[in-house]
């Protein structure tokens, strides 16, 4: 008779073989409680992660035909996931200590049945601390970052700002935390629905916790579970001025606010960061800002 494990934990592989088979390492070097592993593939120019299912037996490998994004990649992981809860960790990430574990013990601690989420600090590999959870994006936001904030840092960093990096050890409730490592309780998915398939990449996440937080459930930060994220590593083109990869934030920023705040914010944030845009072309003179610019105004 089989026991199902405890933890599903997810990773979405897109042309990073090597950081995935660091990150599968990672888990098996320092998981102690029961868990199976599920790797879903992006359609990857690099096929050598195929080996992924030989080299680790028991791995659960899904092939997709094409790149369907983080969200759906995602999902197609949760929709035959076994475990109690499901972790969602990216590829360009390493375990330092027993996160697994601490989020677990965590979750199932008594009074905790209404975190519908937990997630843990993030650094760079020098140690260097990573943005870890964020505020839920606002209008107040878009409009501080015209320049506004630096009239009041500290109040902006604690309360608007949608990307935080954590500057303590006291466990704490945040809006949402970074889709770098979710530890989600499956039960929760089935209640609100997993990713919006809407989203390709970014604000996947921060819609999911959106929609938790209205449900009556929390995401919290556990200071003491410690990951390693390389952020971006998937990304082959590291220029500022990537304009595909600009198309692609500008939307999902604006299905975040259409599905969050109604169709009026979502096409005046539009505006208010294509003129943030227009204030740096004139502070530095590079005319990518323009384009950028012209970006956001069409998304």
């Amino acid at each position: 008779m089989s026991t199902s494990p405890a933890v599903t934990i997810i990773i979405v592989n897109y042309n990073t073989t090597a950081l995935t088979y660091a990150c599968i390492r990672s888990v098996q070097a320092l998981t102690k409680i029961s868990h199976e592993l599920i790797v879903v593939d992006n359609a990857s120019r690099d096929r050598t992660i195929e080996q992924v299912a030989v080299d680790f037996p028991g791995l659960i490998f899904i092939a997709q035909q094409e790149n369907v994004g983080f969200g759906k990649a995602n999902n197609s992981g949760i929709e035959i996931a076994s475990g109690k809860y499901i972790l969602l960790i990216n590829s360009d990430t390493w375990l330092i200590n027993d996160a697994i574990d601490q989020f677990y013990q965590f979750m199932e601690a008594p009074g905790n049945e209404k975190v519908g989420c937990c997630g843990a600090d993030l650094f760079t590999p020098e140690g260097n601390p990573q943005v870890a959870y964020g505020n839920f994006p606002s209008l107040a936001e878009a409009i501080a970052l015209l320049g506004f904030y630096k009239l009041f840092p500290r109040y902006f960093n604690e309360h608007l700002s949608s990307g935080v990096t954590n500057k303590d050890s006291k466990i704490k409730t945040v809006d949402y935390l970074c889709g770098a490592d979710l530890f989600l309780r499956k039960s929760v998915l089935h209640e609100i629905g997993s990713f919006n398939p809407g989203f390709f990449l970014y604000f996947e996440e921060t819609e999911l916790s959106y929609r938790m937080k209205k449900a009556g459930y929390s995401s919290v930060l556990l200071p003491e579970a410690k990951i390693v994220h390389l952020e971006g590593g998937s990304d082959s083109n590291p220029d500022p001025f990537n304009y595909r990869k600009i198309a692609i934030y500008a939307a999902s920023r604006k299905l975040y606010f259409k599905l969050c705040n109604g169709w009026f914010s979502a096409k005046l944030v539009q505006y208010i960061y294509a003129l943030q845009a227009i204030i740096f072309f004139i502070a530095k003179g590079k005319k990518g800002y323009l384009r950028t610019a012209k970006i956001y105004i069409q998304s």
